[in-house]
């Protein structure tokens, strides 16, 4: 771990898993707050916590171009540069528990993959909870990807990735385009991602305390609070073991070659560790990468050493 990482986890614990609200007071407003570097949003934080978003949500300078575009009705960022590939290209869908998050906060970390892989990305604003419930952001993610193949690329040439629900949503679209008997996205990449929505995965027990910003340290409020997440704000009412919203139980068979980025210390760790079973066991391809002591999407934190080979790591495994 880097001396950069240890002093992240430090702040992350102190000035956001530290001072977080009981789970009964949650609202995903704060989450959203949380992901926001609009200053007007900003007025009650601490200068910690402030110079912190600063410095992930600041727009770094990049030859990359990024530019405002729609597929379909959908708002998208457009991540290319001149000399890039122009048959392939990423579709991204970004995290923050299908409640929060944007392209926007997402955008230094899909930059700087656009200038790793050279290839394009595009990253869509899907509709968030709770204005808009299951199924919405899945229904989007289909319009998008129908969109490219509409204008003309091939679905070998089409990767899909995200991190946390991010990565559920990159699952659960991929899961809907297999169930529909449609053409699939040649490779999927997953951040930290989320494919258990029980509540129940066996790291939110084992590493509670270990986590350092999107757990509780009683095992028993995070179970509480992943479980509000998922029954008040993104599927109300629903059977969360549904393969479509948590991924973990889903039959795979000749799914995508599938990369899993994860954190020993997070919270999300048996997600990923027992997806990677599920997948071994129906003979698909995909790559466990366990990274040490490090906090949930530490891709995001693209001023880490360790991001930038998470990056990498993503960029030769599209490149193979």
């Amino acid at each position: 771990m880097s001396i950069r990482a240890s002093l992240l986890n430090f702040v992350l614990r102190k000035y956001i898993k530290n001072i977080q609200p009981p789970v009964e007071e949650r609202s995903y407003l704060e989450v959203r707050e949380m992901m926001s570097s609009d200053e007007q949003s900003n007025h009650n934080k601490s200068i910690v916590t402030k110079h912190l978003q600063k410095i992930i949500f600041q727009n770094r300078i990049s030859n990359i171009k990024i530019k405002e575009i729609y597929l379909e009705n959908i708002r998208t960022l457009h991540f290319t540069c001149d000399d890039f590939d122009s048959t392939k290209c990423i579709l991204y869908f970004h995290g923050g528990g299908y409640v929060a998050g944007s392209p926007e906060t997402h955008q230094n970390m899909l930059a700087l993959l656009a200038e790793k892989s050279r290839i394009q990305i595009f990253a869509i604003d899907y509709s968030l909870s709770p204005e808009n419930h299951y199924p919405a952001a899945i229904e989007d993610a289909l319009k998008s990807f129908s969109n490219l193949i509409d204008n003309g690329f091939k679905n070998e040439n089409i990767y899909f990735g995200g991190d946390s629900a991010g990565g559920n949503l990159t699952l659960a679209s991929t899961l809907k385009l297999q169930q529909l008997n449609k053409e699939l996205p040649s490779k999927l990449f997953l951040l930290s991602p989320w494919t258990d929505l029980t509540g129940e995965g066996r790291s939110i027990m084992d590493n509670s305390v270990s986590d350092p910003y999107l757990s509780y340290y009683n095992w028993k409020d995070t179970m509480r609070s992943m479980q509000k997440t998922a029954q008040e704000w993104y599927a109300p009412n629903q059977d969360y073991k549904n393969p479509l919203i948590s991924p973990v139980f889903a039959k795979y068979k000749n799914f995508p070659k599938t990369l899993i980025q994860v954190s020993d210390i997070e919270i999300l760790l048996s997600d990923s560790e027992d997806l990677a079973t599920k997948m071994r066991e129906g003979k698909n391809k995909v790559i466990l990468s366990v990274f040490k002591n490090l906090p949930h999407v530490w891709h995001i934190f693209t001023f880490l050493p360790e991001s930038k080979q998470a990056i990498e790591e993503i960029s030769e495994f599209l490149s193979d």
